[in-house]
């Protein structure tokens, strides 16, 4: 029987859930008060109770692959960081349009917001790749080298 102190789901490439998010659950409750209050009058994000970007995360032989689905934003809308072997991608995205009619004017703003983070273990700083091709965005982790550990008996000494 294969025993660990670690809790399902915290292992390293557990992400975090965002549905459980404190910050978001205050998002939800302020826009159910506002509905409640003025009837409809909306505040959300555009990614707000959604796990936004969904994340694929292979854990290969020699590297963890993350990849992201960005539809209508560019490199330039994203950026990434690792730090403690968490990968962070956050993004933002603006638009606003006018349209002049018979009747007026016609402007729509768009702003959307996101953050995710992964944690991806023991990488090599100094090797990642990152690529954004229509929309998708690949990060390629290359592990570090590192000898498997077999395991030992630790000897303990008594008094």
């Amino acid at each position: 029987m294969n025993r660990t102190m670690v809790p399902k789901g915290h292992g390293p490439l557990a992400s975090r859930d965002l549905r459980t998010d404190p910050f978001f659950a205050l998002q939800r409750g302020i826009n159910r008060m506002f509905d409640d209050l003025w009837g409809g009058f909306d505040m959300p994000t555009v990614f707000a109770g959604h796990r936004f970007p969904s994340l694929e995360v292979h854990d290969e032989d020699k590297a963890v692959r993350v990849t992201a689905e960005l539809p209508g934003m560019t490199d330039k809308d994203v950026e990434l960081t690792l730090k403690d072997g968490i990968l962070t991608l956050k993004g933002e995205k603006k638009s606003e349009t006018s349209e002049k009619t018979e009747h007026g004017m016609v402007s729509e703003r768009w702003y959307g917001h996101f953050e995710r983070s992964v944690a991806v273990g023991e990488i090599d700083d100094n090797a990642v790749a990152a690529t954004f091709d229509n929309g998708i965005l690949t990060v390629t982790l290359p592990k570090t080298e590192r000898p498997k550990d077999t395991g030992h008996t630790i000897p303990i000494t008594g008094k």
